[in-house]
């Protein structure tokens, strides 16, 4: 009975107004994905972080996965609004600065409980905000809602885990693996890590395949001053990122 009338009130309202009074969600087109100047716009196969959708990094600690977030986070920065980071516990806003963060456009909400992440998740969505890094389990009732608001406001949704529960990977629409594939040392030190990123899902084009990246650490304490920060694509689709070890996840 339900779909009968909302069919007949559909078929009112375009009777009265014209046929392109309503679209239905399924046919209107995708909001024009988010370029953020890393390997990931490649990966995705659409030239760009897709807008509207759930992204997951995901792989064992030491993968590089937080890197390439907080990279991702910092450029956010200068190009939206309002940037939000949802902690689950450990997030130190410190080691975005190597990537040149505006600072004042980013928030950092404290959820010490998942319940906390998926409703601030959702409502920060739902408000418009531009770009959300996820660093925290999403309970299963919140990913509708949240996949939902993402969708109307064209917010980028970034989520950082380490294994997805069955719920959030059947929710997310393009999700990448890390997994390092061995230290850097130069002269005995350890200054960095090369690991392969490979594309696990992809709801918004076909899969690309995989790159190769690089994470380099300082040698030790410099001068803002002296640092060169950034994220830069050589050949062969290889990232290099200077940044503090603290931030590799």
């Amino acid at each position: 009975m339900q779909e009968l009338a909302l069919e007949s009130a559909i078929n009112s309202i375009r009777v009265r107004f014209g046929s392109q009074a309503l679209t239905r969600a399924a046919e209107m087109p995708p909001p024009q994905p988010w370029c953020s100047g890393t390997p990931v716009d490649h990966l995705t196969g659409i030239g760009g972080v897709p807008r509207g959708r759930l992204s997951l990094f995901t792989g064992s600690g030491t993968c590089g996965k937080l890197t390439l977030a907080l990279a991702l986070l910092a450029r956010a920065t200068n190009e939206f609004a309002h940037s939000v980071v949802i902690d689950g516990g450990g997030f130190d806003p410190w080691t975005l600065i190597p990537f040149s963060p505006e600072l004042g456009a980013l928030t950092v909400v404290r959820a010490p409980a998942p319940e906390v992440v998926g409703e601030a998740a959702a409502t920060l969505a739902r408000a418009g905000a531009g770009f959300l890094l996820l660093l925290g389990d999403v309970p299963e009732h919140w990913l509708g809602p949240l996949e939902s608001a993402a969708n109307r406001s064209g917010t980028v949704v970034i989520g950082v885990v380490d294994a997805p529960n069955r719920a959030l990977a059947h929710a997310s629409s393009f999700s990448l693996g890390f997994t390092r594939t061995e230290w850097i040392y130069e002269r005995d030190l350890l200054v960095g890590l090369r690991l392969s990123a490979r594309c696990l899902k992809n709801r918004v084009a076909a899969p690309v395949g995989e790159t190769e990246l690089e994470v380099r650490y300082p040698l030790s304490f410099q001068p803002l001053a002296d640092f060169t920060p950034g994220v830069s694509q050589s050949q062969g689709h290889v990232m290099e990122v200077e940044t503090f070890a603290s931030a590799v996840g």
